[in-house]
C-alpha cells in the first residue's frame, strides 16, 4: 500500500505541468502519508541566501522568510543539509541541536495552528539546494525514524521536478556551452586537459580558451544559485582573517570575506559541498551564514597565493610559463606515449622540477646531496603521475643486483608497468619516502607502516606507506588514500531494489549490516555512504577503522593502533561504554570482535561492518564457522551486501550494438529465464556496448569502475535456515527466490545498461 502511494506521488511529480501543480494534488496524500496536520515548503530564493515560504490567504498571498542561519528550523535545516526532527521545540530540545537555534512562532499564525512538533528536510537534487520540506504535527504522537525514511524519499521526488523547474544547468560550465562561449568537444577537452595537468578548470578555460573570468563566474553563479566573486588585486589581511590559518584556509579552498554582527561572509569553491559548509560552521562563528562562489585561483589569490592565475590579473606579474623552475605543472605531467615510462629517461625524471608538491616534513637523510636531490625529485614525478592518472596504489620493487627495479601502478583495479628505476636509484628513494612517512629508515629487517602528506597545487594528498623486506631489498607500498569526501548515496550505482532495501535498513534502531567483497571493492566507500544518509545531529556515531581514510563532520572515529595494543575489540568493548546509537567496525577480523559487534546489536545499537568474503550467503557460512552462536547472529542480521568494483566503459568513446542471437541468448541464460522479463528489456532493440579508446580514456576504452551488488536481507524464513547453520548455496537458492540478484545477475543489468562489457564482468566475477 505504501510503496503504491510512493510511486502515484512520483509519477504525479514526474508528469505534472509545473512543480506547483503537482503539490498541490499531492498535498492530502502526503498529510494522509505522514498522519500530519500540515505540509510546509520552503523555496530557496535564487537571487539570495534565502528560503521563502508562501501561502495563499483571502486577502492574497503572505509569505514568511528565513535567512541561512542557526536561528530558525528551516535555515539550520538548510545551512546543515540534514535532517532535524524535533518531538516538543521546547527550548532545552533546541538548545540541545544548537544553542541558537529558535522556533518562529510567526510560522504558527501563518498556518492558524499550534505547532506541536516538526520533520524539517533539506531538499536538493544534484548536490544542488532546492529547499525545505517540513511536516507539521504527528497526529498520533511523535514522528519516527520511518517517517524520516520515508520523507527522503519525497523530498527526492520533489528536488527533481525543483531543479527541472529551476532549469539548472547540469554541471558548473555548462552554462558556457549554452551561452555560446564554448563547444561541448571544448568543454571536454579543457576537463580533459585540467585532468592530465593537475591544474583547476577554471585555469585552463582562462589560459587555453582565452574566457574571460566573468563568464565563467556566471556560469558558476548560475549553476550553484550563489553570487560570484571576482580577485580585484586585493589580497586579505591577517585582521580579516582573525586568527585563521592562511595555510589551512589555501589546503581547503574557502576564506571569510566579511564577518561582523552575527553575519559571516564566506567565499568558497564549492558552495554544494556540505562538508565544506560544515567546517565553515565549526571554524567561522556566526548566526547566519551567506555564501559567495569564486574561482579556485581567485581564492587562492585571495590568500595571498598568485601563482594560478594568468599573467594578465596576476598582481605579481607571472603567467603561465612553461619553464619547471616557475612551477608549472606542465613540466611534470607531460603526455606519455604507450609504453613509454614516466619520461625519456631517469635523468629527465631527475631533473623536473618539483615546486608545487609541497611536503609536511623536511628531514635530512643520511645520504649524498645529489643522491637526495635526486631521490626527491623522483618520488615528487612518480606522485604527481599516480595523482593524474587516478592510480590507487604505488609499487617501488626492487630487483636483483644489476636488475633495473620497477614502479607499478594499479588503475582502475589494475596493476600496470610504469617506470623502470636503476638499481643506484632505488635505495635513496627507499629512504625518501621512509622520511616522509616518519618510518626508521636505519631498520631495513622489518616491515614498517606508516602515512605520508603532499599539496599539490593546493590540493592534499595523503598516502599510506608500507614497507616489507624482500630478498632483493626493501619493497615499498603507497597507497592514495580518499581525500575526506564522501560519495553520495546515489552515486553507488545501486540497483533500484537494492537502494530501497538499504535506505530501510538504515534506519532500524538496532541490527548489523555487514559490506563484504575482495581487497579494494570499495567496501569502506559504501559505508560511509550509508553513514552520511543518517549522520544527524541526533545520532552519536562512533567508528573503528584501520586506518581511517574517509572523515565526516559529526562522526567520532578512532583508529586501530595494534602497537599500543588499541585494536578492534578493545575500542568497542569502550564504544559500548559510550553508548552511540550507531557504530562502524572496519572490518571482522576476528572472533572476538564479531561477537561484541553481535552483542552490541542485539542491546539497541546498529552496527555496520565489513568482512573479506566473496558472497553473501558464503558470509554467513563464515561467520558461523568463526564461533558465532547462530540464535544471536540471526536475529541480530538485518542484511549483507556484497559487492566488487568492475571497470567501466568509456562514456565518450563507447560504441552501441546491436545484440546477436547468440549473446543474447547467454545473457538471458545467465541472468536466468524466469527472472530476465523484470529487467524490461525487450529482444527487439535490445543493444550492449563495446570499448573502442580515446584520449580521455588514455586509449583503452575504459574509465572509472563501478559497483555491482548482492543484497541478501533477512526474512523469516532467511533467519531459520542461519539457525538450522544450513550451506551456503542454500541460502543463496532462498534469498534469490526471494529477491536478491546475485553480483554476476546485477552485472548483466548494467551490460544493458551500458556501464560494463561481458569481458571485465567476468574478469571479477564467475557465473554458473
Amino acid at each position: 500500500m505504501l510503496k503504491t502511494k510512493l510511486l502515484d506521488i512520483k509519477n504525479i511529480f514526474q508528469h505534472s505541468r509545473s512543480f506547483q501543480a503537482a503539490w498541490e494534488e499531492c498535498q492530502s496524500t502526503l498529510k494522509a502519508l505522514f498522519d500530519v496536520d500540515q505540509l510546509v515548503l520552503f523555496k530557496r530564493d535564487p537571487k539570495q541566501t534565502e528560503l521563502f515560504f508562501q501561502i495563499e490567504r483571502n486577502a492574497g498571498v503572505e509569505e514568511m522568510r528565513v535567512p541561512f542561519s542557526f536561528s530558525s528550523v528551516a535555515g539550520f535545516t538548510a545551512l546543515s543539509q540534514a535532517p532535524l526532527m524535533l518531538q516538543n521545540l521546547d527550548p532545552r530540545e533546541l538548545a540541545a541541536v544548537h544553542p541558537d537555534l529558535r522556533f518562529d512562532r510567526g510560522l504558527d499564525k501563518l498556518l492558524g495552528l499550534e505547532i506541536i512538533n516538526i520533520l524539517s528536510m533539506p531538499v536538493h537534487h544534484e548536490n544542488a539546494l532546492m529547499g525545505v520540506f517540513q511536516l507539521i504535527n504527528k497526529k498520533s504522537g511523535k514522528f519516527t525514524r520511518q517517517d524520516e525514511a520515508y520523507c527522503r524519499l519525497i523530498v527526492g521526488i520533489m528536488g527533481q521536478k525543483l531543479f527541472e523547474e529551476f532549469d539548472l544547468p547540469q554541471g558548473p560550465f555548462d552554462h558556457l556551452v549554452s551561452k555560446g562561449f564554448l563547444t561541448q568537444e571544448q568543454l571536454d577537452d579543457a576537463l580533459s586537459r585540467a585532468a592530465q595537468r593537475g591544474v583547476f578548470v577554471s585555469r585552463v578555460l582562462r589560459a587555453d580558451f582565452n574566457l574571460d573570468p566573468d563568464a565563467i563566474g556566471a556560469s558558476l553563479e548560475r549553476f550553484y544559485q550563489t553570487p560570484f566573486v571576482r580577485y580585484e588585486n586585493n589580497p586579505v589581511s591577517d585582521q580579516m582573517l582573525k586568527g585563521i590559518n592562511r595555510q589551512y584556509l589555501i589546503r581547503n579552498m574557502w576564506l571569510p570575506l566579511h564577518t561582523g554582527a552575527g553575519k559571516a561572509v564566506v567565499l568558497v569553491q564549492d558552495p554544494h559541498d556540505a562538508d565544506t559548509v560544515n567546517e565553515i560552521r565549526r571554524v567561522v562563528n556566526a548566526k547566519s551564514y551567506e555564501f559567495r562562489v569564486g574561482l579556485p585561483e581567485d581564492i587562492l589569490a585571495f590568500l595571498g597565493d598568485s601563482s594560478q592565475l594568468p599573467k594578465s590579473v596576476s598582481p605579481g606579474g607571472g603567467g603561465w610559463s612553461t619553464g619547471a623552475e616557475e612551477g608549472e605543472p606542465e613540466d611534470l605531467t607531460e603526455e606519455l606515449d604507450d609504453g613509454d615510462d614516466l619520461s625519456a629517461s631517469l635523468a629527465e625524471l631527475a631533473t623536473a622540477a618539483e615546486e608545487g608538491l609541497e611536503f609536511t616534513q623536511d628531514e635530512e637523510e643520511d645520504i649524498s646531496l645529489e643522491s637526495r636531490q635526486v631521490a626527491v625529485r623522483f618520488v615528487n614525478k612518480v606522485i604527481m603521475h599516480a595523482h593524474r592518472v587516478g592510480a590507487s596504489d604505488i609499487h617501488i620493487e626492487p630487483n636483483r643486483v644489476g636488475k633495473p627495479g620497477l614502479v607499478r601502478m594499479r588503475i582502475d583495479g589494475t596493476c600496470e608497468r610504469v617506470l623502470s628505476i636503476p638499481e643506484s636509484v632505488i635505495k635513496p628513494v627507499t629512504s625518501r619516502i621512509k622520511i616522509m612517512s616518519r618510518l626508521d629508515i636505519s631498520e631495513k629487517r622489518l616491515p614498517q607502516d606508516g602515512k605520508l602528506r603532499v599539496r599539490f597545487k593546493g590540493r592534499e594528498i595523503e598516502m599510506r606507506v608500507a614497507t616489507l623486506p624482500t630478498v632483493y631489498g626493501e619493497s615499498v607500498v603507497m597507497r592514495m588514500l580518499s581525500a575526506g569526501k564522501v560519495m553520495p548515496f546515489s552515486r553507488l550505482n545501486l540497483s533500484a531494489r537494492n537502494a530501497e532495501q538499504i535506505e530501510r535498513i538504515m534506519v532500524k534502531p538496532h541490527g548489523i549490516f555487514l559490506v563484504v567483497g575482495t581487497t579494494g571493492s570499495g567496501k569502506t566507500t559504501t559505508l560511509h555512504s550509508i553513514l552520511s544518509r543518517i549522520n544527524t545531529p541526533d545520532k552519536k556515531i562512533w567508528t573503528v577503522e584501520d586506518p581511517v581514510e574517509i572523515t565526516q563532520q559529526g562522526l567520532q572515529q578512532v583508529q586501530v593502533e595494534n602497537a599500543i595494543g588499541l585494536d578492534f575489540a578493545r575500542i568497542m568493548r569502550s564504544f559500548l561504554r559510550a553508548d552511540p546509537d550507531v557504530i562502524l567496525v572496519g572490518e571482522m577480523r576476528d572472533l572476538e570482535t564479531a561477537q561484541i559487534g553481535v552483542e552490541a546489536s542485539l542491546t539497541g545499537h546498529l552496527v555496520f561492518t565489513t568482512l573479506h568474503t566473496n558472497s553473501a550467503a558464503e558470509t554467513v557460512t563464515r561467520l558461523l564457522d568463526m564461533g558465532i552462536e547462530s540464535l544471536n547472529f540471526a536475529e541480530a542480521l538485518q542484511g549483507i551486501l556484497a559487492q566488487r568494483l568492475v571497470k567501466t566503459l568509456c562514456v565518450s568513446c563507447r560504441a552501441a550494438h546491436e545484440v546477436t542471437d547468440e549473446e543474447w541468448d547467454y545473457l538471458v541464460s545467465q541472468y536466468g529465464s524466469e527472472y530476465f522479463p523484470e529487467l524490461g528489456i525487450e529482444r527487439s532493440g535490445a543493444r550492449t556496448f563495446k570499448p573502442v579508446g580515446c584520449r580521455r580514456c588514455s586509449h583503452t576504452g575504459y574509465r572509472g569502475r563501478t559497483g555491482i551488488h548482492e543484497l541478501l536481507v533477512t526474512t523469516p524464513e532467511i533467519r531459520k535456515a542461519i539457525m538450522r547453520k544450513q550451506p551456503a548455496e542454500d541460502i543463496e537458492r532462498l534469498a534469490v527466490e526471494q529477491g536478491m540478484r546475485t553480483l554476476y545477475q546485477d552485472g548483466i543489468a548494467k551490460i544493458f545498461q551500458g556501464d560494463i562489457d561481458t569481458w571485465q564482468l567476468q574478469k571479477v566475477t564467475v557465473s554458473d
